[in-house]
This record gives C-alpha cells, sequence and structure tokens, in this order.
C-alpha cells in the first residue's frame, strides 16, 4: 500500500513539474502579446494622428484648388475681356 501511494505522489509531483512549466511558458506568451498589444496600440495611435494630418492636409488642397480654378476662370474671362478689346481697337485702327 506504501509502495502504490508512493509511486502516486511521485506522478502527482511529476505531473505538478510539467503543469509548473506549462504555467511558466503560458506567462511568458501573455507577457509577449501584452507588449505587442501595447506596441500595435501605439503604432494604431501615430497612425490615426497621421491620418488626421493627411486629412486635413486634403482638405487644405481641396479648397487651394477651388481657389485657383475660380482665379483661373477670372483669368480666362479677363483675357477674353482684354482679346475683344484689342481686335475692337484694332478694327478701329484699321478704319482710320
Amino acid at each position: 500500500m506504501r509502495k502504490v501511494l508512493e509511486n502516486c505522489s511521485l506522478s502527482d509531483e511529476e505531473r505538478m513539474d510539467a503543469l509548473e512549466s506549462q504555467l511558466k511558458e503560458t506567462r511568458f506568451l501573455a507577457e509577449e502579446a501584452d507588449r505587442k498589444y501595447d506596441e500595435v496600440a501605439r503604432k494604431v495611435v501615430l497612425l490615426e494622428n497621421d491620418l488626421e494630418r493627411a486629412e486635413q492636409r486634403a482638405q487644405t488642397g481641396q479648397t487651394k484648388i477651388v481657389e485657383l480654378e475660380e482665379e483661373l476662370r477670372v483669368v480666362g474671362n479677363n483675357l477674353k475681356s482684354l482679346e475683344v478689346s484689342e481686335e475692337k481697337i484694332s478694327a478701329g485702327q484699321r478704319e482710320a
């Protein structure tokens, strides 16, 4: 009976050693996962900030495009007016 109990005790100790090893490995993996999560979370925050700045630059660029298109339209109209005026002047000089 004593031998049976000793064998059971030895078996339990071996099992406890294996479980402790598994526990250490699992804790290591959990700490590694936490570290990676923190790193990814930090990168996400940086990327969100970059995205916000890029969206602001894009909006500013769109506004500038609209302004330049309007300015180009005005310059085009002025050029047409100048061409018409030049034609009138040239026509008036030919008649005179």
